[in-house]
């Protein structure tokens, strides 16, 4: 049906429901016609030539066209980034599938470190309501379900953001972490009510459990919470990962860590998920192999709790080691601590109760303090002049108990040294027999010289061979520190005290005394060179790190530092020096070890005098010596070197000779020697 009004009219198609304005041109023309003017030649009436309406008019235009220019440079180019990263904050969740740390192993297949579950919720403050009223009673919601008040919340998800700048922050799209170790059935709650919790995400984090027994603390170390330096050094690193901070966890940070998987999704207005549009699988981390055996671990640090609290001793260190190969089968410290204080959280009283504790339990002494060595490295010196050919297995020197060095500068005082047998001394000695009976003036002699015996080593060459023996250096065991240890030389002393270097000086090094430092470790590893025929290993904790299948993907071999300088018939003299102290009668180290450990020991008993001197740090007022031995066997064919330090207990054979003795019984008896 058609209807036509006028001059407009509409048309009312069956097919089409839809009203259609429509113009008839020609009623148009003729419409027009009727309207305009009689005389269409006549002229138009005067205009308003004024253009002020038309300037005004373009400028209000122009300021309107250049403020919203900038408004769009703004929004696109220098905040486009940002609101690009809040648009999609709004559009995209991810959520993060932690990858596995690797564990870690004894030599034997012991689990010692591995991963239990800890819930975490985190939140993305760029997904928070820009709503300071509906921010707060989100707050308040997740407080309810996580048993903290909203406050609390607030705090953590507004943490270090500053009052003027607080909507800069709020539109970070780095995690923050909010609550830790949420328990099971609050995190359920919390999962079941995660998609009403904008911003707010539930993390499954696999946090460490140490089942070391807390003997290995110092050396696996612990993991924590990345901080800003570490997100800094590494940006792959998300604010809520963890991070080895000591020890093997740390050194090995980057094979054990794996990488993080997880899904990207796409939600709509109601954070409804509509579309997957990325799923990555989480990489397990590698596992380590340690050289440790756990079993001799826990037997050394029994033996040296029980000499501790004989002597009285508040700290203690034993270091035991494969000679054949540098593994490193068992690093104590004593007194030590619970590697998982730290990985669960420690909290602030029970990290101050560490931290005055006079035992020092977070020094690893083992491989990071620094003693004087005392009588357990005059076998060191021996191998030096015998290789030098100062002395030979013959060559004697008569022990009288000491040594009186007149003062041409002022002859009433002269200078006296006296051995440990100063009363009658030790008689005549050979270098077999002043190692066994652990003579100070044959090194006394041998080492600075002496008006009867004018062909001696020096200070020069005996340092030289400490060196060669790796004392003074750090061995490039595999963890983050350890202590170098000390030296003396001539230069050094003029460099630190501007004094020049005395006959004294010399003699107070042959025997371990003076300025020399020395930690376990440098100590145990140089034996290893007499214990092995001449080859000094770098020692080494991990033999290899293997995948989640058991598959080897590094291993760890024996590294040769330095070998040859001492021939192996000089060391097989000194070595016998080192058996005749276990198995003669006269030797320091007779003669329980002979009796209770089935396989021949050689060892070497050591005292070094201290006077208020802590290697740590803390305060001592003990003047008592420090307790050192060392040992090595089976004598024909080592397969394990033990050094024990008992600090401030008393004398080598009283003290750490027992710890050691038990440690070898137990080793050749029930452990793998045996």
């Amino acid at each position: 049906m058609k209807s036509n009004h006028g001059i407009f009219g509409y048309h009312d198609d069956a097919s089409d429901k839809s009203l259609r304005l429509s113009r008839d041109l020609s009623t148009h023309e003729a419409w027009v016609e009727t309207i305009l003017p009689a005389d269409a030649n006549l002229e138009a009436p005067e205009a308003n030539d004024s253009k002020k309406p038309l300037f005004g008019f373009a400028t209000i235009l122009f300021i309107s066209i250049a403020v919203l220019g900038v408004r769009m440079f703004t929004l696109q180019i220098v905040g486009g980034e940002r609101n690009l990263a809040l648009a999609d904050g709004n559009r995209i969740r991810e959520h993060i599938a932690r990858a596995p740390r690797g564990l870690i192993y004894d030599r034997n297949g012991v689990v010692l470190a591995q991963n239990q579950a800890s819930y975490d919720v985190t939140v993305i403050p760029q997904q928070l309501p820009n709503n300071k009223v509906t921010r707060k009673t989100l707050y308040d919601q997740v407080g309810a379900l996580t048993g903290k008040s909203g406050d609390e919340i607030q705090a953590k998800a507004e943490a270090n953001c500053k009052p003027d700048e607080l909507q800069i922050c709020l539109a970070s799209p780095l995690s923050k972490l909010v609550v830790s170790g949420l328990p099971r059935e609050q995190a359920l709650l919390f999962a079941q009510n995660s998609a009403t919790l904008a911003g707010f995400n539930l993390d499954i984090n696999p946090i460490r459990q140490y089942d070391d027994g807390g003997f290995l603390a110092p050396i696996l170390g612990y993991t924590g919470r990345v901080d800003a330096e570490d997100v800094k050094t590494d940006p792959t690193y998300a604010p809520t990962d963890l991070i080895g901070k000591l020890g093997l966890e740390q050194f090995y940070e980057s094979e054990l860590r794996g990488v993080n998987g997880g899904q990207q999704t796409e939600v709509d207005a109601t954070g409804k998920s509509i579309k997957l549009l990325e799923d990555r699988v989480a990489t397990p981390g590698g596992n380590l192999v340690l050289s440790i055996d756990q079993g001799l671990e826990q037997q050394m640090a029994a033996a040296i709790s029980r000499q501790m609290t004989a002597s009285g001793s508040k700290r203690a260190a034993g270091v035991a080691i494969d000679p054949r190969t540098g593994e490193v089968l068992a690093s104590v410290s004593l007194p030590t601590y619970d590697s998982n204080l730290f990985s669960k959280g420690i909290s602030q009283a029970d990290y101050q109760n560490l931290l005055s504790n006079p035992g020092q339990p977070l020094f690893n002494k083992a491989e990071n303090g620094a003693y004087p060595s005392g009588s357990i490295i005059k076998p060191f010196g021996a191998s030096a002049a015998l290789q030098e050919g100062v002395i030979s297995p013959s060559t004697t020197v008569n022990d009288a108990g000491k040594i009186v060095i007149p003062n041409k500068y002022d002859p009433s005082h002269p200078s006296t040294y006296y051995g440990w047998e100063r009363n009658n001394g030790l008689g005549v000695v050979n270098v077999v027999t002043a190692i066994a009976r652990s003579s100070d003036i044959f090194f006394y002699e041998v080492m600075g010289g002496f008006t009867d015996f004018l062909h001696y080593l020096g200070v020069d060459k005996l340092t030289a061979y400490y060196q060669k023996f790796g004392l003074g250096s750090k061995t490039g065991i595999d963890l983050p520190s350890e202590a170098s240890g000390r030296v003396p030389t001539p230069d050094w002393k003029k460099k630190i005290s501007g004094e020049g270097w005395y006959t004294g000086d010399t003699y107070n090094i042959s025997v371990g005394q003076g300025d020399i430092l020395v930690s376990p470790l440098q100590m145990a590893s140089a034996l290893g060179v007499i214990a092995n025929g001449g080859v000094l290993y770098k020692p080494h904790l991990v033999t290899k790190v293997v995948d989640s299948n058991g598959k080897t993907v590094q291993s760890i071999k024996p590294e040769v530092v330095r070998s040859g300088f001492i021939s192996p018939a000089n060391l097989s003299t000194v070595r016998q020096g080192m058996l005749a102290a276990v198995n003669a009668d006269y030797g320091t180290a007779c003669c329980k070890i002979r009796a209770e450990v089935p396989v021949q020991v050689a060892a070497k008993t050591g005292t070094a005098e201290t006077v208020n001197h802590d290697e740590g740090g803390a305060s001592i007022n003990s003047t008592l010596p420090h307790a050192w031995f060392e040992a090595f066997a089976p004598y024909e064919n080592p397969k394990i070197v033990i050094v024990i330090i008992i600090e401030h207990s008393g004398e080598g054979a009283e003290y750490a000779a027992p710890a050691a003795r038990e440690t070898l019984a137990w080793y050749f008896t029930q452990g793998a020697g045996k």
